[in-house]
This record gives structure tokens, sequence and C-alpha cells, in this order.
């Protein structure tokens, strides 16, 4: 085969640059210290690379939630741990106040202090991150979740919603709890509200629940009456104004009750004088209205007496005599949860108008058993949420323990198919350097051939 010097040259040529070119690359390599630098050098190995590089970046992303996750839920826990403190401390007030030695002086003295657990709830309640993000308004972060009304109340503006970020794959953890679930939404052990507008200083008690079941089927039954699905108890006063021993009468009471739809009144027969005997030392007359098999529930009115064991009242209203006397009405409002500020509220005002008469302090214990029954689930309903934060608090943690551990790994298997052998690329440099050498020399020579220097 003949082979002309031109082609001989550019032949020797192509094989000078690629021994050079193999030369820069392993120099390439020992000064980066990576064996794959570009996909051609090794395309299998390129694409693990590239596989474990991105695990890598979302690893990082990951962790960087954890991060973030770790910080919130922390913040959350701590508040928490203050507002468990202020609940603990009600409880003790609520208690304390029940003390029938105090005067109106003391329990108004309690309730400063019951008014500056409530300003401090709202303040933790409106609590702000680093970014100025409201924590406890769910979605609504921007918003302040409690304001307070001209009337002394607070309203909740935020939502349900909690914030969740992903802290593996398909793995998310909520990093906010909503301020309805913490201290919105506490179980009310009574299940209704109870108030009246009477005169004459009668009360009627938070009422005891004594069957759920006879409650939740009363209720049920008025699904479309608009809340609070009032129920109107009527006590109606029958003795005769009109009557020469009038009030020194014969005790003598009829009840009768209002459907929340507005359907009544019917009267009701379970009507009981508790204390009628000694009325007179206790200073009020308990009235018991048992209302189990209508709604689950049973009330007790406190009516106020005088030393000679008279109710207050004025009786016969009409002074006919034989008609319907005087009436008071008590109102019973379906209320299944209570806000702990709304319950810290209601234990101030309880507090700051608490009556001298007997029957006022009865009722006031009542109340103030009710308010303590409240602040216990609250107190639950803290706990519950701070386990759950315990639980999230491990979670994240065990799940960034995984991520590290991944990194490490993911790093060594880099190590494995990127990294350079030193000792191996500064021997193929050495050799390549005497390969390129060799070639050189040959090349010169072969270059200055000539067929007439064979002539002669």
């Amino acid at each position: 085969m003949r082979i002309s010097t031109q082609q001989a040259f550019g032949n020797s040529l192509n094989s000078l640059q690629d021994i050079y070119s193999d030369l820069l690359r392993t120099q390439e390599q020992i000064s980066t210290g990576k064996r794959v630098i570009n996909p051609s050098d090794d395309p299998i190995a390129a694409t693990r690379i590239l596989n474990l590089q991105q695990d890598n970046a979302l690893i990082s992303r990951y962790r960087d939630n954890i991060t973030l996750a770790t910080n919130n839920i922390s913040e959350q826990e701590s508040l928490l741990d203050s507002t468990l403190v202020a609940v603990q401390r009600l409880e003790e007030l609520t208690i304390q106040a029940g003390d029938g030695a105090l005067s109106n002086q003391d329990r108004i003295a309690i309730a400063q202090e019951t008014q500056e657990i409530y300003e401090q709830l709202i303040s933790i309640g409106n609590s702000q991150n680093a970014r100025g993000e409201y924590l406890f308004a769910g979605s609504q972060a921007e918003q302040k979740p409690y304001v307070v009304q001209p009337d002394g109340t607070v309203i909740y503006q935020g939502d349900e919603a909690e914030r969740e970020v992903e802290i593996a794959g398909g793995s998310f953890v909520s990093i906010r709890d909503s301020g309805f679930d913490i201290f919105e939404d506490i179980a009310n052990k009574h299940r209704i509200t109870t108030s009246t507008n009477s005169a004459n200083g009668y009360h009627i008690n938070s009422g005891e629940l004594v069957d759920e079941n006879a409650f939740d089927d009363f209720y049920d039954s008025f699904v479309g009456v608009p809340v609070p699905q009032t129920t109107t108890l009527t006590l109606t006063d029958n003795r005769d104004a009109t009557s020469a021993d009038f009030p020194n009468v014969p005790v003598d009471f009829s009840v009768s009750y209002t459907l929340p739809d507005g359907t009544g009144p019917i009267t009701t027969n379970n009507v009981n004088y508790i204390n009628l005997d000694t009325a007179a030392d206790d200073r009020y007359l308990e009235v018991q209205v048992d209302m189990t098999a209508e709604m689950g529930q049973v009330f007790s009115l406190y009516l106020p007496v005088n030393e000679d064991g008279i109710v207050a009242g004025a009786g016969d209203a009409d002074g006919t005599g034989g008609g319907d006397g005087e009436q008071t009405e008590f109102y019973i409002d379906r209320q299944e949860t209570q806000s702990l500020m709304g319950i810290a509220y209601e234990l101030t005002q309880i507090l700051q108008e608490p009556g001298e008469a007997s029957a006022n302090n009865k009722n006031l214990s009542s109340r103030l058993g009710a308010v303590l029954d409240n602040l216990d689930n609250a107190g639950r309903n803290i706990d519950s949420v701070s386990a759950s934060i315990g639980a999230r608090l491990n979670l994240v943690d065990s799940t960034d323990a995984l991520h590290e551990e991944s990194e490490i790994f993911n790093a060594s298997a880099l190590a494995s198919i990127e990294d350079v052998d030193f000792a191996e690329a500064l021997s193929n440099l050495t050799l390549q350097e005497t390969i390129l050498e060799a070639a050189q020399a040959s090349f010169v020579r072969v270059s200055n051939l000539s067929l007439f220097d064979r002539l002669g």
C-alpha cells in the first residue's frame, strides 16, 4: 500500500494531538481532583453522578424545610408552655375565688389578676415570628388573629388551616397549628350556656349533663335552627299577690319551656324544691328542673329569700289571683365548645360582679365550677397539642438523621465514581509524557526523511 508523504505527515500529527489531548485531560483530572469532567469521559458514570447530585439537591431542600419546621415548632412549643402555665394559674385562682369566706373586694382583687392573664393569652394568640407572620392565624398569616371588641371580648379572625412542609418524599409535617385548634376548639363540658332576664336576682346554674344521648337526640331535631338554638325556660310565680297573707303564702312555682324552633310553651312537671325546709337559713330556694327526658339536662334555679324564708318576687302580676303570675325567663343556648380567651373573660366577669346574697353566692359557686371544668378541658387540649408537637419534633429529628446518613452515603458514592485516583493519574501522566516525548522525537525524525538522502 502506498502512503504519501502528506498522509504520513498527517497521521503522525493526529497521533501527536491525541496523545497530547490525553495528557491534558489527565492534567485537568489531577488539578480538579475529578475523574469525570465531561459526560463524554464516562457516560455511565456521568449519569450516576447527575442522579446523585439531584438526590443531594433534594435532600438539601428537605433539610432546609426541617430547619424551618424545627424553628417554628419549637417556637410554638415555648408559647404553649406559657399558655399552660397561664391556664394552671387561672385554675388556682378559680378555686381560690370559690372560698365562701372571701368578700366581694377579695374576689375583685382576684379578678384583676385574671384580667392580666386574659390579656396575656390574647398576646400569646397574636404572637409573630421573625418574619412578622402571625403564628396562630392559620393561613391568614398576615392578619392579626385575635381582635379585642369594644365590650372587652375578643373574636378570632384566623382560620383552621395548618401550614405543612415536605421533609421527605411524600412525607409532610405541620409546622404551625391554627389558633382555632389550640385556643378555640375547647370542649364545653356542659355543652350549653345559660342566662336569665331576672329582675329579682334569680339565677340559673350551668346545668348538669346526665344523658348525652338524650341531649344529642334533642338537638339533632333542630339542625336547621341557627346557633345558638335557644331553649327558653319560663318560671311562673303562682302566688296570689292580692292575698292578705302575701307574701307569706306557700311557695307555688310552675315551669314551662319553649323549644329552639319556637314550639311551646310546654309545661314540665319535673320541678322539685330542693331545700324548702332550710330556705330561710340558706337565704335562697333551689328549684330543680329535671329535663333529662327532654334534653338530657338538669337545671337548678336559685331564688333569693329573706330571713323569714319568703321568696323574692311580686307574685301574681295582674293581682287578680288564679291567673298567670310573674314570670322569669331563663335561656339555654347550645354551645359545644368554648375559647380559652372566652373562658378567661367569663371568669373575670364573674369575679367582678359577685353578690353578697346567698343565692348569688350559690350561683357564683356553680358558675365557677363550670369555669373550672372548662379550664381543665383547655389544659387537656393544650397537652394534646403539645404531645403532637413533641411527636413532630421527634419525626423531623429522625428524618434529618436519615437525610444526613444519605448525604454521607452519596458523598462516598460520588467520591468513588467522580474523584480521581491520584496515584493512578500521576502514573498515567508520566506514561503519557514519555509516550508524547517518544512520539515527538519519532515525528521529527520521520518528518526529516527524504528519498533524495538515499540517492547517491
